[in-house]
């Protein structure tokens, strides 16, 4: 079943009632004490989770859970185990309930809520992303326009500024960081005339957000060989609402991302880059 516009519109609203009760949850976390966990994982950034990211995904969960009766969807949430149901039905949620949760535990900003709606074919269709940080609210939907907060949501580019390059703290100790740096910092001087800027304190979807809002902009986690690299739930909100306002979303080699593989969620093996130059 191929779901019409106007269910889109529906399904983001219910994402984007979901996203700010969690997300006001997860503030009223910020400056409390709470237990941190490890899941085992080989990335400093993917490994720590706490009980307010949990509680956010029980919350979230609980918010989508009669859409999906409704529409018959499938889900992928960070903290539970793939269901496999993304494989069988024609969409499926996908939630990450702290993306940034290093950040949110350094209590420092750069933290959302993400959730997105993908279709079987791996391609983001809803997008709702909020920062309670800030308390911004950004969503999207194919086909339609949009919005930071309301009001229609564009690339803000500044000719008379260097290029800003969104990083992820995982990736600034691997050995190809400093000759990606030194690539974009060429690039910055001779196309923009200016330092290279570096941001890496930031989650995946703060980053993205970023590269819209402060252009000319790249976020760029490339390929690895290790297991890891982002999932599905790390790019799908973020990706839909790029690709509405016009920002190329790719993975590293600059191929269509695929937010459905079969194999497994992560995105290791082809990374991906927001780019607004």
């Amino acid at each position: 079943m191929e779901l019409s516009i106007t269910q889109l519109q529906e399904l983001r609203e219910t994402a984007k009632k979901a996203a700010l009760e969690a997300g006001k949850y997860v503030m009223s976390k910020f400056n409390e004490d709470y237990e941190i966990g490890s899941k085992g994982t080989n990335s400093m950034a993917s490994d720590i989770v706490t009980e307010v990211d949990i509680n956010a995904q029980k919350m979230i969960t609980t918010a989508l859970l009669p859409s999906i009766k409704k529409y018959d969807l499938g889900w992928l949430g960070e903290e539970t185990p793939d269901d496999g149901s993304r494989l069988i039905k024609d969409y499926f949620w996908t939630v990450d309930p702290i993306d940034g949760t290093l950040p949110f535990t350094k209590k420092t900003n750069g933290f959302s809520v993400a959730i997105g709606l993908v279709s079987k074919a791996g391609k983001a269709e809803v997008g709702v992303a909020y920062d309670p940080y800030h308390d911004n609210l950004y969503d999207a939907v194919v086909g339609d326009k949009a919005y930071k907060n309301g009001e229609e949501f564009k690339i803000a580019y500044n000719k008379n500024k260097p290029l800003t390059f969104y990083g992820d703290l995982s990736f600034n100790s691997s050995g190809a960081y400093p000759y990606l740096v030194q690539s974009l910092e060429k690039i910055s001087e001779a196309k923009y005339g200016g330092k290279l800027e570096v941001v890496s304190h930031q989650g995946a979807v703060i980053n993205a957000m970023c590269v819209i809002e402060n252009a000319p902009a790249v976020y760029i986690k490339p390929h690895r060989d290790k297991v890891g690299g982002g999932c599905a739930w790390d790019f799908a909100a973020s990706s839909c609402i790029a690709e509405v306002v016009g920002v190329k979303v790719t993975d590293y080699f600059g191929n269509e991302i695929n937010l459905n593989k079969e194999l497994n969620t992560y995105m290791n093996t082809e990374g991906i880059r927001y780019e607004v130059w």
